[in-house]
């Protein structure tokens, strides 16, 4: 008995932190270009030797809202030279409207702005 209610609590957990829908949405929005989707642009980021992964969680800083949900774009870039960039793309959606936005752009772990993040990528474009 005790078994199966620590199964029923663990399926409980699983089910209330599946943001697949969400990390799906965000994939096939154009929030960033309107030429690409978010996934396409997160592959192009990557290149031909990196790799995406997209996670999902509550952000702390929408904890008020619990209709928000976070989602990166987790590229690890591997450079001509062979140096690996790790870029994240984070975005949120509210689950309640279905609005997605995109919420900050990193590269190596530091914040970028607007037009200096996007000089970075094309940089790292050339690498």
């Amino acid at each position: 008995m005790r078994l199966l209610l620590v199964l029923l609590g663990v399926l409980l957990v699983a089910a209330c932190s599946d943001y697949s829908k969400d990390i799906e949405a965000v994939r096939q929005d154009r929030t960033v270009t309107q030429d690409q989707t978010n996934d396409a642009l997160a592959q192009q980021l990557a290149g031909a030797r990196g790799k995406v992964e997209w996670v999902a969680d509550r952000p702390e800083k929408y904890k008020d809202n619990e209709y928000i949900v976070g989602i990166t774009a987790k590229i690890e870039r591997i450079t001509r030279a062979g140096a690996k960039r790790l870029i994240e793309l984070q975005f949120i959606r509210n689950q309640q409207n279905q609005q997605i936005s995109f919420e900050q752009l990193t590269i190596d772990g530091q914040p970028q702005g607007i037009v200096g993040g996007a000089l970075n990528l094309l940089l790292m474009q050339l690498e």
